[in-house]
């Protein structure tokens, strides 16, 4: 979400709310809107847990640190008007 509202390369939308589609599940909506809500974007996800082959586990590891570092793994804030966060 950061790079995608990035104030140098992202798009002129402001970031609105998040909610988990299914509770505890892995389908989730991400709300977007500009900041004279004349656009809004809504991002529908499902998160896939892969499994991590041995050969690769090292990579994977980087990826989650990288991942990390950029993100502090910030929590998305709540849908305007729905109590389920994710």
């Amino acid at each position: 979400m950061q790079a995608l509202t990035g104030p140098e390369h992202g798009l002129p939308l402001e970031l609105q709310g998040h909610r988990d589609l299914t509770p505890g599940g892995s389908l989730g909506l991400v709300l977007l809107k500009s900041p004279d809500r004349t656009a809004t974007l809504q991002l529908r996800y499902d998160r896939v847990d892969y499994p991590i082959w041995e050969d690769r586990a090292e990579m994977f590891v980087a990826i989650r640190r990288r991942t990390r570092t950029m993100t502090g793994e910030a929590s998305l804030p709540a849908m305007p008007g729905c109590s389920a966060t994710g």
